[in-house]
C-alpha cells in the first residue's frame, strides 16, 4: 500500500513535466528511427556493414525504444489509458521486448539477422518516423506561423522524396553490375518514378538489380498516391485527426468541393488503390499460371499500370491479349480519377440513374471514353496497315484500344512510335497534352479542363455570355483557372522544346516535341530511344518538365504567387480590339 502511494506521488510529480518529456522523447525517437533506417539502407545498398556491427546498433536503438516507452508510461497517472490510446505502439514495443529477449537467449550478436527481426525494426522505425511527421503536419500553430502555402508544401514534399530516391538509387547494390549508376541517371530515374512518368535512360529490367527494382516500385507507389496523402494517411489514425490545413492540401490536390470531403476521400483513395492493385496482381499472376518466379513481376506491373507509371520488367505481356486488356483496364481506372470512381461506385451501389452523378464524373468518364475511341480510330485510319498487319480483327482492336488508352496517360507501348507517320505523332501529342482526369495518377491539362475550354469556345461562337454544361452554369473562376492551366502548359512545353532544339539539333524536332509533351504530361512515351540520345542538358530539361507536370500547372503557378488582399473598388470597364 505504501509502495502504491510512493508510485502515485512520483507520477504526480512527473505529470507537470509530462508534455516536455514527451516532446523530448519524440525527438529522440525520430533520431533513433533515422539511425536505424540509415543502417538498414547502408546494408541494403552497400552490403559492407558486418552483421555483428549492425546487430549492436539495432540492439542499442531497441533498448532505447523500450526505455523511452517505459518512461512515457511511468509519467502517466493512468498508464492503462496510455496503453489503450497507443495500441499500435504498445504492440510494437511488445515485439521489441521479445526480440531483446532473443538477443540474450540466442546470442544474436554473432548470428545472421532473421527476417522477423529486420521486419520488426523496419516497422518500428517507420512508425516513429511517420508519427513524428504527422505530428508536425498537425501542428496548426507552426503551419500558420510559417508563410508557406499548401501547394508549395506539396512541392517541397515531392522534392524531398525525389532527393531521397536519388540517394537510394546511387548506391552500388542497386545496379546490376555492382557499380553506382551516377547522380544524373539516379536523379532521372527517381523523378520519372515518383512523377509516374516512365521515361528511362537505363533499362529497368537489365541495368537494375532486384533491390533497385524494389526501390523503383516503392517510388512509383509513393509518387502515385502523392506524398502528402501518404503522410496524412498515418495521421488519420491518430487521436487528433486532420487539421484544417492538411484537409485543405488534400482537397486542393484531389479537386474536392469542401474540406470535410478530403478526409473521407483520402481513405477511399487508399482503399481503392489496394483493392484494384491486388486484383491486378492476381489477374497477371494467374496468366503466368501462378508461377512463383513471376510473382514480383506481377506485383511490379500491376502497380506500374494502375499508377500510370509505364515502367516494365519485360515485354512478355505484349504477346497476351488477356494481359493487354488487364493493363488497359488498370490504366483506365488509374487515369479516370478517384472522385469519379467513388461517385460511380456509390451510384451503382444505390442503383441511381446517370442524372444523379456529379458533373465532374460525367465529364471525366465520357471524355475519357471518347478520347480512347478517338485515339484508337486514328490509329486504325492512319496506321492500320502498318501496325501488326498480320493480326486478326479482334487482335487489332485490342492493340489499338490498348495503345490509345496507354498512350494518353501511362506510356506502355509494344510499337516504336518513331516508325509511325507524322500525322499520328501529332494526334498522340494532342492526346498526351490533354492527359488524364482530375484527381488521378495521370498528368496533362486534364480532360475536364479541355472540355471546359471547348464549351467556352462554343459559347463564344454562339454569342452566349454563360457556359452551361448538363444544365449547370460554370463559374467564371473555373474558366479563368482552365485558361491559366492551358497557358501554363503551352508555355512549359514550348520553352522546354526550344531548349531541346538548341541542345539536340541532331534529333528530329517532332521527336523532341513528342518527348517534351510526354514528359510534361507524365506519360512516358518516346520515339526511337530519344530519351537516351538526349544530351545531358536535354535530359535535365526533361527532369524539370516531369517535375512540373506531376505537381500540376495550377499548383505550380499558385505556389509562386503570394496571396493579395482583394480591393473594394472596380476600375472602369476596358474595351479592346481582339481578333
Amino acid at each position: 500500500m505504501r509502495l502504491n502511494k510512493i508510485i502515485r506521488k512520483l507520477k504526480l510529480k512527473f505529470y507537470e513535466t509530462n508534455k516536455n518529456i514527451s516532446n523530448i522523447i519524440g525527438s529522440y525517437n525520430l533520431v533513433g528511427s533515422l539511425i536505424v533506417l540509415l543502417t538498414i539502407i547502408l546494408n541494403f545498398g552497400f552490403n559492407e556493414i558486418l552483421v555483428k556491427q549492425q546487430n549492436i546498433i539495432i540492439f542499442i536503438v531497441s533498448v532505447f525504444y523500450l526505455s523511452t516507452y517505459l518512461i512515457r508510461v511511468a509519467v502517466k497517472v493512468n498508464f492503462w489509458d496510455f496503453i489503450k490510446d497507443n495500441k499500435v505502439l504498445s504492440f510494437i514495443i511488445l515485439l521489441i521486448s521479445f526480440d531483446l529477449l532473443n538477443f540474450f537467449l540466442l546470442e544474436y550478436f554473432f548470428k545472421q539477422n532473421s527476417t522477423t527481426r529486420i521486419l520488426i525494426i523496419v516497422i518500428t522505425q517507420f512508425y516513429y518516423f511517420f508519427d513524428s511527421l504527422s505530428s508536425i503536419l498537425k501542428d496548426n500553430s507552426n503551419l500558420n506561423k510559417k508563410p508557406i502555402s499548401p501547394p508549395l508544401l506539396l512541392i517541397l514534399s515531392f522534392s524531398s522524396l525525389i532527393i531521397f530516391g536519388t540517394l537510394l538509387l546511387m548506391m552500388p547494390e542497386i545496379s546490376s553490375n555492382g557499380n553506382s549508376i551516377g547522380f544524373k541517371n539516379a536523379l532521372f530515374t527517381s523523378v520519372s518514378a515518383i512523377t509516374v512518368t516512365g521515361l528511362t535512360i537505363l533499362e529497368t529490367a537489365i541495368d537494375f538489380s532486384f533491390k533497385g527494382q524494389v526501390i523503383i516500385l516503392l517510388l512509383i507507389q509513393l509518387g502515385g498516391i502523392n506524398i502528402i496523402a501518404f503522410a496524412t494517411f498515418f495521421a488519420l489514425f491518430s487521436r487528433k485527426g486532420l487539421g484544417i490545413e492538411q484537409q485543405k492540401m488534400i482537397s486542393e490536390n484531389f479537386n474536392t468541393q469542401n474540406l470535410l470531403s478530403g478526409k473521407s476521400l483520402l481513405i477511399k483513395v487508399f482503399t481503392f488503390s489496394i483493392i484494384i492493385e491486388i486484383i491486378g496482381i492476381l489477374i497477371i499472376f494467374s496468366n503466368y499460371n501462378f508461377n512463383y518466379n513471376m510473382l514480383f513481376e506481377s506485383i511490379f506491373h500491376s502497380i506500374s499500370a494502375f499508377n500510370n507509371a509505364g515502367f516494365i520488367l519485360s515485354t512478355d505481356f505484349f504477346d497476351s491479349l488477356n494481359l493487354k486488356w488487364c493493363f488497359t483496364i488498370l490504366i483506365f481506372l488509374g487515369a479516370v480519377g478517384f472522385p469519379t470512381l467513388s461517385d460511380l461506385i456509390s451510384n451503382m451501389s444505390t442503383k441511381r440513374n446517370w442524372k444523379t452523378l456529379h458533373l465532374t464524373t460525367k465529364i471525366s468518364f465520357l471524355s475519357s471514353i471518347i478520347l480512347i475511341f478517338f485515339g484508337a480510330l486514328m490509329l486504325f485510319l492512319l496506321e492500320g496497315n502498318n501496325i501488326n498487319a498480320y493480326e486478326n480483327t479482334f487482335e487489332k482492336i485490342t492493340n489499338f484500344v490498348f495503345h490509345s488508352t496507354s498512350g494518353r496517360t501511362a506510356g506502355f507501348s509494344s510499337i516504336d512510335f518513331g516508325t509511325l507517320g507524322f500525322p499520328i505523332l501529332i494526334i498522340f501529342i494532342f492526346l498526351m497534352f490533354i492527359g488524364a482526369s482530375p484527381g488521378s495518377f495521370g498528368g496533362g491539362i486534364k480532360t475536364n479542363t479541355f472540355i471546359l475550354i471547348i464549351y467556352s469556345f462554343i459559347a463564344t461562337i454562339r454569342g452566349k455570355k454563360k457556359i452551361e454544361i448538363y444544365n449547370r452554369t460554370v463559374s467564371s473562376s473555373l474558366l479563368y483557372k482552365s485558361f491559366s492551366i492551358l497557358l501554363f502548359a503551352i508555355l512549359t512545353i514550348i520553352i522546354g522544346w526550344f531548349f531541346l532544339l538548341l541542345t539536340n539539333p541532331e534529333i528530329d524536332p517532332i521527336f523532341l516535341l513528342f518527348e517534351q509533351t510526354s514528359a510534361f504530361s507524365t506519360v512516358g512515351l518516346s520515339t526511337e530511344n530519344t530519351t537516351k540520345n538526349l544530351s545531358d542538358f536535354g535530359q535535365y530539361i526533361i527532369i524539370i518538365t516531369m517535375f512540373i507536370g506531376r505537381i500540376g500547372t495550377l499548383l505550380m503557378a499558385f505556389s509562386l504567387i503570394q496571396k493579395r488582399k482583394s480591393s473594394n473598388y472596380n476600375y472602369p470597364k476596358a474595351h479592346l480590339m481582339i481578333g
